[in-house]
């Protein structure tokens, strides 16, 4: 085999270049599962059944796994043709609630439910919300039309991602407020699913106490364990695999996942990051195999995880929302204890 090439490794390309599965389809394939996700499935099983009606926060930092749980949740409305509307909460979200009643429109359209003279019937309350302006609108009334919608279309999923992204909108309140009334309307066989950071939830603890009262089941992530890491990276080398009969993580030995999921702390696509840079060190170089010695060596040239950092489920020290990271610890126990309504990044409002 050519001697700096991926093929060297019986591999196509580097699998490690797209750090994130976002569609339903490849996050079926890669996804490893961990303990919380036997109890999602039961989850979702009980609220297919309409055994039960159910509202799940998520948490963890970035690249833990929040969104491949949602999605997860999506690939099981998929497959068993339940109705599911699936939200993506961003810093850009001008106005969410307008945001999430068109994600219903496009999902009933994607479902086969638009007819030539219109939608269905549920669905026209919530064409009148995606016509509302940004701090606009009445959040119990908004809350009990998108539970309606919910229950004429049951079993069914309502999946919002990243919610933390909400801090800074003016819309904060208002649409915590809509959830709270949302969750006293659904009736069995409704999910309402979320992902935030856990300092978020905290905040909102504090602060919409109505609406976090209201979570069946706070999920945090946690960190990969060494076969977790193994598992998810041979499924990831699979994925470019030209030659057969391989060790599953080959050119990776079990020293070196070790040592990668070390310098990850535990974090999946931190894991893919150092996978990455280590891998085309050794294309590089052409080693035969990568052992714990050469990533190692590889991760001190990165200067990545200075010594005493905690692992990464346990928080990011960060304040800034652009960034896509969580607030410091400092401001975290002050929203905890703020007596007071304040913002999530600490200013009052």
């Amino acid at each position: 085999m050519p001697g700096g090439s991926y093929e060297r490794y019986g591999l196509t390309g580097n699998p490690f270049r797209e750090l994130a599965s976002e569609s339903v389809e490849d996050v079926t394939i890669f996804h490893v599962n961990q303990s919380v996700d036997t109890l999602l499935r039961t989850i979702f099983d009980e609220v297919t059944d309409r055994e039960n009606r159910a509202v799940v926060a998520v948490t963890g930092p970035q690249g833990a796994g929040k969104t491949e749980r949602l999605l997860m949740a999506a690939a099981h409305a998929k497959e068993h043709h339940l109705f599911s509307v699936y939200f993506d909460v961003t810093t850009q979200s001008p106005a969410v609630l307008r945001g999430l009643a068109g994600a219903f429109e496009t999902s009933a359209r994607g479902a086969g439910l638009m007819k030539l003279l219109g939608g269905p019937t549920w669905l026209r309350p919530l064409t009148a919300l995606s016509r509302t302006k940004n701090g606009a609108y009445d959040p119990k009334e908004a809350g009990r039309r998108i539970g309606a919608a919910l229950n004429a279309t049951a079993p069914s999923f309502l999946l919002l991602n990243d919610l933390h992204n909400l801090a800074d909108s003016r819309e904060v309140e208002l649409f915590a407020r809509t959830l709270e009334e949302l969750t006293g309307v659904i009736k069995p066989g409704v999910l309402l699913m979320f992902s935030c950071y856990a300092s978020y939830l905290a905040w909102l603890t504090v602060n919409q106490p109505g609406f976090v009262s209201r979570v069946n089941r706070t999920l945090p992530l946690v960190g990969f364990s060494d076969d977790e890491a193994r598992l998810l990276m041979a499924k990831k080398l699979l994925a470019k695999r030209i030659v057969e009969d391989l060790e599953p993580t080959y050119p990776f030995d079990r020293t070196a996942v070790h040592a990668l999921n070390e310098g990850a702390r535990g974090n999946p696509r931190r894991l893919f990051e150092l996978a990455d840079g280590v891998l085309e060190r050794a294309v590089a170089i052409r080693a035969y195999q990568i052992d714990e010695e050469l990533v190692q060596a590889s991760l001190a040239l990165r200067d990545v995880t200075p010594p005493g950092t905690p692992p990464a489920w346990q928080g990011t020290p960060a304040a800034d929302l652009s960034a896509s990271k969580e607030p410091s610890e400092s401001e975290e126990r002050a929203a905890a204890a703020a007596p007071t309504r304040r913002s999530f990044w600490g200013r009052n409002r």
